[in-house]
């Protein structure tokens, strides 16, 4: 019998209803260009909080979009590409990842 994570098994399901796959694409591929949205670590469903993890800084395809800071991980929100990889690859039991929509910071000019 084969061993199976239980965000794998629930996973599998919510693959058919995710936008990307009634868009026809398979799985995000980051290709360095901004989308509309932007992820965000709840530290509080971190591991990094507990114990050691760095899988999500590991596996981030952007460089520099992500870093450490006093253990836990920080999405450097002007490099993030929201690709969602770090989502994925998350190993918590409650995802620490959340990708939430991207607003661009206002200008602000002086009069």
């Amino acid at each position: 019998m084969s061993s199976v994570s239980r965000r794998e098994f629930f996973s599998a399901f919510s693959r058919p209803f995710s936008r990307r796959a009634h868009e026809g694409e398979a799985s995000p591929v980051p290709d360095n260009k901004p989308t509309d949205r932007i992820a965000v670590i709840q530290g509080r469903y971190c591991l990094a909080l507990t114990s050691f993890c760095s899988t999500c800084t590991e596996r981030c395809p952007v460089p520099g979009a992500m870093k450490k800071e006093r253990g836990l991980p920080v999405v450097v929100a002007d490099v993030c590409t929201g690709c969602g990889i770090c989502q994925e690859v998350c190993p918590a039991p409650r995802n620490a990842v959340l990708m939430i929509p991207h607003r661009p910071s206002p200008s602000y000019t002086s009069a």
